[in-house]
């Protein structure tokens, strides 16, 4: 079922998104749609907590291998990358509901949560002099910038290179670009 409303949140936003139009897609009757979730706002809010959830387990783990500050941003941003590249309808839910004012950025606690977590990883190392002084909140804007960009904009890749991100190539360039830049702007590169 939530697979089934990613996709079409996704494709169609949430405000045009009916049950019916899940239920169609996960190939259910509507009233079973119902059962589990009371309204189209609660199944939103399941799919922008699943898509949370995994974020959250892959930052996680990166963090728990206790690399170096250089080596966690890579990875953390690399798998981040490979997230969405693989779930690429999560980030044309997220584009859209940006778009729509009702995206994951305009839920207050999910956003303090991730600044939360990105002032505790950068600050320590900020003291250390690993990495300049950076705004974790405008880091964070640029790294989910970058990263939804490059994602949702095969068309683009494939006017310009003549290959999408189904090119595992095309996909291993920007995915390096995108760390990259991060690297950067923590004066980690």
């Amino acid at each position: 079922m939530l697979a089934a409303a990613v996709d079409t949140f996704a494709q169609q936003g949430l405000a045009g998104t009916s049950m019916r139009d899940v239920s169609r897609r996960a190939r259910i009757r509507v009233s079973s749609l119902y059962h589990y979730f009371p309204s189209k706002e609660a199944l939103f809010e399941a799919v922008q907590e699943r898509a949370q959830t995994e974020i959250r387990d892959i930052m996680l783990t990166v963090v728990g291998q206790g690399s170096d500050m250089r080596e966690m941003a890579r990875e953390a941003i690399g798998r981040l990358f490979d997230f969405f590249l693989k779930n690429r309808a999560y980030a044309q839910l997220s584009y859209r509901a940006c778009l729509e004012g009702s995206g994951l950025g305009t839920d207050q606690h999910v956003l303090e949560r991730w600044l939360g977590f990105l002032e505790g990883t950068l600050h320590p190392a900020e003291q250390r002099g690993e990495v300049k002084d950076v705004d974790p909140a405008l880091f964070m804007a640029t790294v989910d910038a970058l990263v939804h960009w490059h994602v949702v904009n095969d068309a683009f890749y494939r006017r310009l290179l003549g290959r999408g991100l189904d090119d595992p190539d095309t996909a291993r360039r920007a995915r390096e670009h995108v760390i990259t830049v991060a690297l950067r702007t923590l004066g980690l590169e």
